[in-house]
């Protein structure tokens, strides 16, 4: 997996070598946040690309979402950073009626028992973060916007319910089954808050737009049996703890210092600005 992603991060570290140039007094003064997410993600639904319709042929519930996290501040307001994460998709129907069956490669052309999908799906991105507020403030309370893209690759499994988990009808990237790679773009918000000079906690909801119609394992047709051309939306949120480091750190924590001196309350109490 770390040959695939050589590639990808050579990009970024490209991208980050961009912007160290253009804000290098910006970089000096801030040290690297790293950090663990976890939470819950969901398939909204597949559509056309004019977001006409929504088409869920699965009820789709929800799975573990997780991801380490590594950036930097390039400016006041502006974080970029890289992502490593897991999202997990599952859903399942007992009235199965797919436009997939007899259409789709390796689909029954008839399917009557329940069915499941699970889509265990690995990526690297890009994102970046706007803060509505100063990002290094001293709050509970920092809100942000975040968007970026990366790649995924996909391990997924259609089986029936009552099938022993290696007994697939249709899969990607497990044994006896191709791999598969997408690109995967995401928007999103959430907010910072600090509690002392180098932790903070990230809370934060994505909606993460895939450009292949695969996200439950089974792909659309139309009534004369053409596969349509849709994209698959998801969400994920999720709450992390982050560690920052460096030159920045240490101003914060001589700045609170120097206002505790003399108090025994701490400015770093949650909701205390």
């Amino acid at each position: 997996m770390i040959k695939h992603y050589s590639k990808y991060l050579a990009f970024i570290l490209l991208l980050i070598s961009i912007f160290n140039l253009g804000f290098s007094q910006n970089f000096s003064e801030s040290g690297i946040n790293l950090g663990v997410k976890v939470g819950g993600s969901k398939l909204l639904g597949e559509m056309p690309y004019n977001f006409s319709q929504i088409i869920n042929e699965f009820e789709n519930k929800i799975g573990l979402t997780s991801s380490f996290e590594i950036s930097k501040y390039i400016s006041p307001r502006w974080e970029i950073g890289i992502g490593i994460g897991y999202t997990n998709l599952n859903g399942n129907t007992n009235s199965p009626a797919f436009s997939a069956e007899g259409n789709q490669g390796g689909i029954p052309k008839e399917i009557n028992e329940p069915v499941e999908y699970i889509n265990n799906l690995f990526g690297m991105n890009l994102f970046f973060h706007y803060f509505f507020k100063q990002a290094n403030a001293e709050s509970a309370f920092i809100p942000f916007v975040r968007f970026g893209g990366g790649v995924l690759n996909y391990f997924s499994s259609f089986k029936y319910i009552d099938a022993p988990d290696d007994e697939l009808i249709f899969g990607k990237g497990t044994e006896g089954y191709t791999k598969l790679s997408t690109p995967v773009f995401f928007m999103g918000t959430g907010f910072k808050s600090t509690f002392s000079s180098n932790f903070f906690i990230v809370t934060s909801i994505d909606f993460n737009l895939a450009n292949y119609d695969f996200l439950d394992v089974v792909h659309n047709y139309d009534s004369t049996g053409n596969r349509l051309d849709l994209v698959g939306l998801y969400a994920e949120f999720k709450v992390g703890i982050f560690y920052t480091t460096g030159i920045l750190a240490d101003k914060l924590k001589r700045k609170a210092k120097n206002k505790n001196s003399g108090s025994s309350g701490s400015d770093y109490l949650p909701f205390s600005r």
